[in-house]
């Protein structure tokens, strides 16, 4: 956390967190998207998350670290289309 602080506060550097930004903003619906296409690729069958059940590290590591970033830009797409979920 604290070469996050340094390079954000201390540094200023903000071009990279805009991703991180929209997804903080929109977060009841980042949070809960991944259940709902968890739901609709296993209801279809669709074969998206082969790397959680494989035998290598680096492949499952790898996958949840695209997963996550696809997560961050379905939030953006999601405010670009007006789509919040409220409380």
């Amino acid at each position: 956390m604290i070469p996050l602080y340094y390079f954000i506060d201390v540094k200023g550097y903000h071009r990279g967190i805009r991703l991180f930004e929209e997804a903080g903003k929109n977060s009841l619906t980042t949070y809960l998207a991944p259940d709902l296409i968890y739901f609709v690729c296993w209801g279809f069958h669709l074969p998206l998350f082969f790397y959680k059940q494989s035998d290598y590290m680096s492949l499952a590591i790898a996958g949840s670290l695209f997963w996550a970033l696809a997560m961050l830009w379905y939030a953006i797409l999601l405010k670009k289309l007006h789509i919040y979920l409220k409380l």
